[in-house]
């Protein structure tokens, strides 16, 4: 891997918090973990490790009503 191209997807919550994670799956498996208690996310977005935001993910609730992170 290289260490150039390092990112983490970044998650807001309504409340203001915010967490990261590796790769955008892992976020959807939280996101579509804690949807009971924390709602949906207000934002996505994919940074690198020196906190520029390359860009933001679209929130999509399917019909089957699973979240996915779409860029």
């Amino acid at each position: 891997m290289r260490r150039d191209c390092v990112t983490q997807v970044i998650v807001q919550w309504a409340d203001g918090e915010i967490d990261n994670f590796a790769t955008p799956f892992e976020a959807e498996r939280y996101i579509n973990a804690m949807l009971e208690e924390l709602d949906l996310p207000v934002a996505a977005w994919l940074e690198d490790m020196k906190g520029n935001k390359k860009w933001d993910y679209d929130i999509i609730e399917g019909d089957d009503g699973v979240v996915h992170l779409v860029d």
